[in-house]
């Protein structure tokens, strides 16, 4: 059962009553995730951050934007909106400066040893986010990603746990398969040398035979890993073009990043997917949460 506990600007901790409506979204294309909340009124200092537990599991855990008291209908009501820790970094500017071979322990006291072999400009009005996000593009090829319950995921959240889903499982009442021919790149040219052409090409076997027609170009004189910058140009492209849209009577909060396994699709749907964005929907009829699946970036 879900339970809501307010944290006050005084340090006192509140927990809330049952939430009239609830919801919360999570997605990995957006960096915080948001909650918003209906409660029966109930008198508190300032709200300065919310939390979420399924019993005692931690689901959410966000800072408080903004607090509305309302009377409606007769009904007095604790209105709460709020994002998730990642509004930290996406609210806060960075310092100006040059990092010289910035590594992940300097950058965020992280115990992984990459290295950026480059330098990193960090210009005036920069956030913290984009400082971090930058970083990881560079020395991951992927974009960081702060869970709903707090963690920073430097690589991306990919949880170690897999969700079925089917009858006998996580069971579902709609189910969506998407395919975006739109968004696939066949192929990316590279230029190498100054002067020069874009005389290099990698290409996505799959879309090419396919019938395919979608090509970008990157100058590799302006990036210090041009062919695993093209070669994430095509699995960000591939991973665009496929989801699975499934809507589960159940809260499935806290299950993004994880694998995900379909055991009764209608059709034949891909293999290899994962949890990438979650809206949980809490209403006075009951809950569900809509889930996307996607092509895991390998």
């Amino acid at each position: 059962m879900l339970r809501c506990i307010l944290n006050d600007v005084n340090g006192l901790e509140t927990e809330l009553p049952y939430p009239v409506s609830l919801t919360v979204d999570a997605d990995e294309a957006v960096p915080a995730d948001s909650l918003y909340a209906v409660f029966p009124y109930v008198e508190t200092a300032e709200a300065a951050v919310i939390s979420v537990f399924d019993d005692d599991r931690l689901l959410f855990k966000g800072i408080v934007d903004e607090e509305e008291h309302t009377m409606l209908g007769g009904e007095y009501d604790l209105r709460i909106s709020a994002r998730s820790m990642a509004a930290l970094l996406l609210d806060n500017e960075a310092m100006p400066c040059v990092y010289d071979h910035p590594s992940a322990s300097l950058m965020v006291g992280d115990n992984d040893d990459a290295v950026y072999f480059g330098e990193q400009t960090v210009a005036k009005g920069s956030s913290c986010w984009s400082v971090l996000k930058n970083f990881c593009n560079a020395c991951y090829s992927c974009a960081p990603r702060v869970s709903s319950d707090g963690v920073l995921w430097l690589k991306g959240l990919k949880r170690e746990e897999a969700v079925r889903f089917g009858e006998k499982s996580v069971r579902y009442t709609d189910i969506r398969e998407l395919h975006k021919r739109c968004e696939e790149l066949s192929a990316v040219k590279i230029k190498t040398e100054n002067p020069g052409g874009y005389d290099r090409t990698i290409s996505d076997i799959s879309a090419v035979g396919r019938g395919i027609v979608r090509v970008r170009y990157l100058n590799a004189l302006l990036t210090g890993s041009p062919m695993r910058c093209a070669d994430a140009m095509l699995k960000n492209s591939a991973a665009k073009a496929y989801s699975v849209r499934l809507r589960c009577p159940s809260c499935l909060l806290g299950y993004d990043g994880c694998a995900a396994v379909i055991d009764d699709a209608p059709f034949d749907v891909a293999k290899g997917l994962y949890i990438s964005s979650l809206r949980y929907r809490l209403t006075k009829s009951g809950g569900y949460t809509d889930v996307t699946l996607k092509r895991r970036n390998n």
